[in-house]
């Protein structure tokens, strides 16, 4: 029963936690806080935050590398390269 108990107590925190959006905590040009909601860590959206990078236009287009069997790729990309994230090159 303790063990039920704590594994509903551990499921609860989590679910509680998981994916909670909070206000954002800048200000308008107005003085009034801002009213959007955020999931993110630094509690700004996207409006406020500096660090935002706002998604691309670019079209998207068909792979253009090959698999192991020597097929084209089907997985679509918007990366200017036309490649994929498996077949682009890491380089760390």
């Amino acid at each position: 029963m303790k063990k039920v108990k704590l594994s509903v107590a551990a499921l609860l925190i989590a679910s509680a936690s998981f994916a909670q959006s909070t206000q954002c905590t800048a200000t308008t040009k107005q003085n009034v806080q801002c009213k959007n909601n955020t999931k993110n860590v630094s509690q700004l959206c996207q409006v406020h935050d500096p660090n935002h990078v706002p998604s691309s236009n670019a079209a998207t287009v068909v792979c253009s590398g090959t698999t192991k069997a020597g097929n084209n790729c089907k997985r679509k990309t918007k990366n200017a390269s036309g490649l994929c994230y498996n077949h682009e090159t890491k380089n760390d």
